[in-house]
C-alpha cells in the first residue's frame, strides 16, 4: 500500500532526501564495486586466495579452488541482491510522489542481511582456508534449506511427476555440495550427540566454521551504528502488532487511521546506507584498495538523513495525515 499526501501537503523533506541519497548511494555502490572488483591488487587478500589454491596440484587443492569460486559467486549474487533492494527502496520512498506504510522496513532489512552475509564471506582478515569453509557452509545451508522445503510439500504436489523431479533435483544438489565439501578436504563435525552435523572443519589449517549463519549477531557486530534496526524491521517482516500499530492513530474497534511514520523511514534509509558502505569497505579491502573515501561519502549521506531525523522529533511533518484521524485512548 502506498500513501499520497492530501493536496497542499507535500511529502516530508526526510522522505524526499531519503529518495535522493539512496539513489546516489546505489549509483556509488555500483561504481565502487566495478572499480574495486575489476582490479585486484598484487598481495591483496583476493590475490592471496588465488595463490593459496594454485600452489598445489593435488585433488584437494582443485577442490578448494572450486570452493573458492563458489564462495565468490555467492558473494557476487549477494551484492546484487543488496543493490537491487537498495535501488528499490529509493524508488518506493517518494519516487512517484508517494511512500509506503511498511515495506521500507522489510526492503531495508534485506539490504542489511545481504550486506552482513557479503561481509562474512569477503572478510579480508580471515585465511583463505576459512573463506573456503565459510563459502561451503553457506552452500550447504542453501542446499539443505531447499531440500527441506521440497520435503515439506504435500507428497505428489502439484503432481507426482513434478514433485519427484523437484525432490530428485534438491537431493542431487545437496549430494553434490557434500561431495564438493569433502573433495576440498573439509570434514563435518558433529554435536555432542554425535548425530547432528554442526560445523565444517579443516584440521590442517585449524579451521572450524559452525553450520549456521547467525544474522542477528552479524548485524550487531558489523552494523553497530544501527544496533536495533534489524529487530525493529523484523516486526514488519513478521507482522508483529507492536511494529504494525506504529502507523495507526485509531484504537481497537475503530476504523483504521493510517499515517506513515517518517522516523521509521529515516531509520530504514540510514541502515541501508551503512549496509552499502559495509559492502564497499569489504570489497575494497579484499581487492587491495583503500575504500575510505567511498565509505566517508556514504556516511555523509547518512548524516543528511540523520540531521532531518533529529529535526523530525519536533516537526509537524513527522507524520503525514491521510484521512481525518480518529483518536481514542492511548493504545496498549
Amino acid at each position: 500500500m502506498t500513501v499520497r499526501p492530501p493536496p497542499g501537503f507535500p511529502l516530508p523533506e526526510l522522505v524526499r532526501v531519503a529518495n535522493r541519497v539512496l539513489t546516489e548511494e546505489a549509483e556509488a555502490l555500483h561504481a565502487a564495486m566495478e572499480q574495486f572488483g575489476s582490479a585486484p591488487q598484487p598481495g591483496s587478500p583476493w590475490a592471496q586466495d588465488d595463490k593459496a589454491v594454485s600452489d598445489r596440484a593435488d585433488p584437494e587443492a582443485h577442490g578448494r579452488a572450486r570452493g573458492l569460486l563458489y564462495a565468490r559467486h555467492q558473494a557476487a549474487l549477494t551484492y546484487v541482491n543488496a543493490w537491487d533492494h537498495l535501488i528499490s527502496l529509493a524508488r518506493i520512498l517518494g519516487g512517484d510522489g508517494a511512500m509506503p506504510l511498511f515495506s521500507h522496513a522489510s526492503v531495508s532489512r534485506v539490504v542489511c542481511e545481504a550486506a552482513v552475509r557479503f561481509a562474512w564471506l569477503m572478510d579480508p582478515d580471515v585465511s583463505s582456508e576459512e573463506r573456503i569453509a565459510r563459502g561451503a557452509v553457506a552452500l550447504y545451508i542453501s542446499a539443505d534449506e531447499r531440500f527441506k522445503g521440497v520435503r515439506r510439500l504435500p507428497a505428489g504436489y502439484p503432481n507426482q511427476r513434478t514433485y519427484q523431479q523437484m525432490l530428485d533435483a534438491s537431493t542431487q544438489e545437496r549430494d553434490a555440495i557434500e561431495a564438493l565439501i569433502t573433495g576440498a578436504g573439509l570434514t563435518f563435525g558433529y554435536d555432542k550427540t554425535g548425530k547432528r552435523k554442526s560445523r565444517l572443519e579443516l584440521a590442517s589449517a585449524n579451521v572450524s566454521v559452525p553450520l549456521q549463519i547467525n544474522v542477528s549477531e552479524l548485524m550487531a557486530k558489523l552494523l553497530s551504528d544501527s544496533p536495533s534496526w534489524y529487530n525493529i524491521g523484523s516486526s514488519v517482516a513478521h507482522s508483529h502488532y507492536w511494529g504494525l500499530r506504529d502507523v495507526n492513530d485509531s484504537r481497537p474497534g475503530q476504523s483504521l487511521s493510517l499515517t506513515p511514520n517518517v522516523m521509521n523511514v529515516g531509520a530504514a534509509a540510514e541502515s541501508t546506507i551503512s549496509a552499502s558502505a559495509l559492502i564497499v569497505d569489504r570489497c575494497g579491502k579484499m581487492n587491495g584498495h583503500d575504500p575510505s573515501t567511498h565509505v566517508q561519502r556514504a556516511m555523509e549521506r547518512r548524516e543528511e538523513v540523520d540531521a532531518l531525523m533529529r529535526r523530525a522529533t519536533t516537526s509537524a511533518w513527522a507524520r503525514i495525515p491521510t484521512e481525518t484521524p480518529h483518536r481514542g485512548p492511548d493504545r496498549p
